[in-house]
């Protein structure tokens, strides 16, 4: 696979945040070595693993916040928003010293944050940089939260997608309703997409096959990293913490 890197004169944005770390795993890098390999890229096992009840009060903290948490980590990455275009502008005057270290801290402050939450960090960027268009009140109702604790007051919060409920006859429905609304569908009157009837079967087969147990029910898309104190203070732990540091540090 090719790497879309771009070359150092054009290099702006992207070197700061979380961008600075999709050029090196979004070009291609993390994702080649998967193509090369013949294997798809797959979480990190963690043995024994040991949940929070989801009655405990840590369990309820982290639970409140993690999708909204979660959302604003996703935006940080969008290049078309308000204040990364400000950070753009207020990093024009960067050297390229500058630029190479801010993405040396990101690249290896992800990482880090990836291992620390037994996830592979190329699919960590591919899972942030692709559900941005995916409505947050839908993904709490397909998304299910676990917290462990990894001790010294550090919690490692899961996402697991699932599977009945992606597969439900509402999404079905939604699905049937965008192929049909497709510019395809638009070109091809007679091609019978979006058949309503025929998708919900498909989804409602796909149901049975988890109920049966021939396919697992959930499965781990993504975690992020907080830490509680001694007095129950919940603080988000953000993965591109390096990089916005070094901004604050190198802008006025």
């Amino acid at each position: 696979m090719q790497s879309n890197k771009p070359s150092k004169k054009i290099r702006s944005l992207q070197m700061i945040i979380g961008m600075c770390v999709l050029i090196l795993f979004g070009s291609g890098y993390c994702f080649s070595q998967s193509n090369n390999s013949g294997k798809t890229l797959k979480t990190i096992k963690n043995a024994a693993t040991v949940y929070l009840d989801k009655k405990d009060p840590k369990f309820v903290s982290i639970k409140s916040r993690i999708f909204s948490d979660l959302d604003s980590l996703v935006k940080s990455f969008d290049p078309e928003s308000e204040k990364n275009k400000l950070i753009d502008i207020q990093t024009k005057t960067w050297t390229e010293e500058m630029r190479d270290e801010c993405q040396a801290l990101g690249t290896q402050s992800i990482t880090n944050y990836a291992e620390q939450t037994h996830f592979d960090a190329g699919m960590f960027i591919m899972i942030i940089t692709t559900i941005g268009k995916y409505d947050q009140k839908k993904l709490e109702k397909e998304w299910e939260v676990r917290v462990q604790s990894t001790g010294d007051y550090k919690y490692v919060a899961e996402f697991w997608e699932d599977g009945l409920a992606i597969n439900s006859e509402e999404n079905a429905v939604a699905y049937a309703h965008e192929l049909a609304n497709s510019e395809y569908a638009k070109k091809h009157p007679d091609s019978d997409v979006g058949n309503v009837e025929e998708i919900k079967k498909i989804y409602a087969d796909n149901r049975k096959i988890i109920r049966a147990g021939k396919q697992e029910r959930y499965q781990k898309m993504i975690a992020l990293l907080y830490s509680i104190d001694k007095v129950g203070m919940v603080s988000f732990i953000n993965p591109t913490q390096a990089s916005i540091d070094y901004l604050k540090k190198n802008t006025k």
